[in-house]
């Protein structure tokens, strides 16, 4: 009797199970982090970068770069992306003081001729980086790239001084000023880490840039006398400052009356980036 209720229960089990598994639907869902761009989507590009190579017209323009630099991408198809890269930074300054004609209420008994001076100054540094790139990968987490972009830039730094001292005018502006062009390769790795819009990335690159037109520009005026000379940033020129040092000119003070100077390098960067991806 045992037997046959142990066993009427088996079956009973059996059928059961058997019943469970027949209804089942199979799953297959799929868990995404992210999603990569497709055809005719647009994406902003913050990127700071470590770049190698040293500042152009570093005494005239100061230590500050003006990071990060922000690009627009645009994927032309679902593996080809073209990409622009802008930077564009100004800082201006003035300043304007004098004396009126009078006694001297600081020291009495002394008389001040009118005087006024007036400065301005402008530091300006500008690219732009067109470029393409091409995707390797499909797939929708990791991302790896490469591509070229050129390089064109100028950069100018102005500082323009006027006084007028008992009717007396002096004028006296110095201009420095490059232009930049280039071109450079790289390679890329990103992360969605967003299901589309955003993505973390690194990437890598070699370059080469050119600064031509390195030469400070001064010109000078007054009552008597008026001349427009041309001198060189030692600092721009490492490997020759032996030789401007040695050649001072006729002048004494490195001044002439004409002047050409260029200069190239090559090096690599790192950059960190964010990128932003949209639809129109």
């Amino acid at each position: 009797m045992k037997k046959i209720l142990f066993s009427a229960l088996m079956a009973c089990f059996a059928l059961t199970a058997s019943a469970q598994i027949s209804e089942g639907a199979p799953s297959a869902k799929k868990y995404t982090t992210g999603n990569r761009p497709m055809k005719g989507t647009f994406g902003l590009y913050v990127g700071a970068e470590t770049d190698l190579f040293q500042d152009a017209n570093a005494a005239a323009f100061g230590t500050f770069r003006p990071l990060p630099i922000v690009n627009l991408k645009y994927m032309a198809t679902d593996n080809f992306e073209l990409r622009v890269g802008l930077k564009f930074w100004k800082q201006r300054e003035s300043l304007s003081f004098g004396n009126d004609a009078g006694d001297d209420q600081a020291n009495p008994g002394t008389t001040l001729v009118e005087e006024k001076y007036t400065a301005k100054a402008v530091n300006a540094d500008n690219q732009v980086r067109p470029g393409f790139a091409y995707h390797f990968t499909k797939s929708n987490l990791l991302d790896v790239y490469a591509g070229i972009e050129g390089i064109i830039g100028w950069r100018r730094a102005v500082a323009n001084t006027w006084s007028k001292v008992d009717g007396n005018e002096v004028t006296y502006n110095q201009r420095n000023a490059s232009i930049q062009f280039g071109a450079g390769a790289f390679i890329g790795l990103q992360a969605f880490i967003a299901r589309l819009p955003l993505a973390l990335g690194l990437e890598y690159g070699i370059s080469t840039v050119w600064d031509g037109a390195l030469k400070s520009h001064q010109y000078y005026k007054d009552a008597n006398t008026e001349y427009t000379i041309y001198s060189q940033d030692n600092a721009e020129f490492n490997m020759l400052n032996g030789a401007a040092a040695a050649i001072a000119g006729q002048r004494g003070d490195g001044t002439f009356d004409y002047m050409k100077a260029r200069k190239g390098a090559w090096g690599s960067q790192v950059r960190l980036t964010l990128s932003y991806y949209f639809n129109r």
